[in-house]
């Protein structure tokens, strides 16, 4: 018996690593897409306004997936996902047959939308897990290996057999994460605690709508800095090799950032780690903005790469302490891709130049941390006594 019990604690271990794979691979086309849009441009000519549709088809049908999940039974978590991961398989296999334009772009909807349930359902159930810190931090850490992986790997494949070969990238991962989900079938952050979910209260409501807020606020801010990075680097003279430099200390920075959360746990708190990384935050945005060279600027992407992968982890941890119904956890992730792309159009329709880019991305970095804060913050109780009117 004992080995038994044995046996059956290694399968639930090997379950938040299967939801981790099985989310990223949700997300991977999106993880890929500088690389897709790049060749785009370079092997099939498509313009500017192609390469724009392409990339609004992807984040919106992400989008448009991750809102599915929340209308769907929640006891069923896993076999989403397979099905999802599935028709992702069956999408990235078809492109290497070389579809047509308007083939393509359906084919890359269906399965952005595919990827939106898969990441969605991959979210909820990690912030059932033991250490729900833990697991987005090694999410996020496999996303940055998957993202360098993609542009060390797809390139060489496009160049060799055409634009679409690419996607042979895609289809091994996805065929990895439908085979690992499938190979942990004890996963209680799929089946076992979704039955504990009793609904939320109006309060809880309140508090899952503003850390809701604050996670869309952290992306706004996001998007509109990773978006202009580069640009932002050229505008005080850095040369193509600096920021590419730059980027990749970013990526370092990232995935050695992607396992505090794990580390610090909830020994000090939710609040806490995500007010001090929405300073980090802000701080990297100032850095930036009076940077006049390449170690400034690299200094600011540093601090900036450490805020955004230590908050995430804990506002998606905050938001599962706080819901008890699930659903505001299965629409967390298609905040992701609407912040991303609020963040850009705010920058377009705001003040002109850099300064109206550091505006926008600290009101947004300081409303994350207020709306974190009006989640969070419990009022006290009133005492026994005065509660009866003694």
């Amino acid at each position: 018996m004992q080995q038994a019990a044995e046996e059956e604690k290694g399968k639930a271990q090997k379950g938040p690593w299967a939801l981790v794979v099985l989310g990223t691979a949700g997300v991977t086309t999106f993880l890929a897409m500088p690389v897709i849009a790049a060749a785009l441009v370079n092997e099939l000519g498509v313009d500017e306004r192609g390469v724009g549709l392409f990339s609004t088809i992807q984040l919106i049908t992400l989008s448009v997936g991750c809102l599915v999940s929340t209308f769907l039974p929640q006891q069923h978590g896993r076999r989403y996902g397979l099905a999802a991961l599935g028709i992702m398989i069956v999408c990235d296999g078809l492109c290497l047959l070389q579809p047509d334009w308007s083939s393509f772009l359906f084919l890359r909807g269906l399965g952005g939308a595919a990827g939106g349930v898969a990441v969605s359902q991959a979210t909820a159930a990690m912030s059932r897990t033991e250490n729900p810190e833990r697991s987005f931090g090694l999410f996020l850490a496999l996303q940055t290996l998957v993202a360098v992986l993609c542009v060390y790997t797809m390139p060489a494949l496009i160049a060799a057999h055409g634009f679409y070969a690419g996607y042979v990238v895609l289809l091994a991962f996805a065929t990895l994460a439908f085979l690992a989900l499938r190979a942990s079938r004890m996963m209680p952050e799929f089946d076992g605690a979704v039955s504990l979910l009793r609904g939320n209260s109006r309060i809880d409501w309140l508090r899952c709508g503003s850390l809701l807020a604050s996670i869309l606020c952290f992306f706004i801010g996001v998007g509109v800095l990773w978006t202009f990075l580069a640009l932002l680097g050229q505008g005080i003279g850095l040369t193509a090799s600096e920021i590419a430099l730059t980027l990749s200390i970013s990526k370092l920075i990232a995935f050695a950032a992607s396992f505090l959360p794990g580390l610090i746990g909830t020994r000090y708190g939710r609040l806490g780690p995500i007010l001090a990384s929405v300073a980090i935050l802000v701080g990297a945005t100032q850095v930036y903005g009076i940077s006049q060279g390449f170690v400034a600027f690299v200094v600011a992407t540093a601090l900036f790469s450490l805020g955004w992968y230590v908050i995430y982890p804990f506002q998606l941890g905050a938001l599962g302490q706080v819901d008890r119904d699930g659903r505001p956890m299965l629409a967390a992730a298609a905040l992701t891709g609407a912040g991303l792309g609020i963040g850009p159009a705010l920058a377009a329709l705001g003040p002109r130049g850099p300064a109206g880019i550091y505006l926008i991305a600290t009101l947004a970095f300081l409303a994350a941390g207020l709306f974190a804060v009006a989640g969070l913050l419990r009022l006290p109780q009133p005492a026994p006594a005065l509660a009866k009117g003694l």
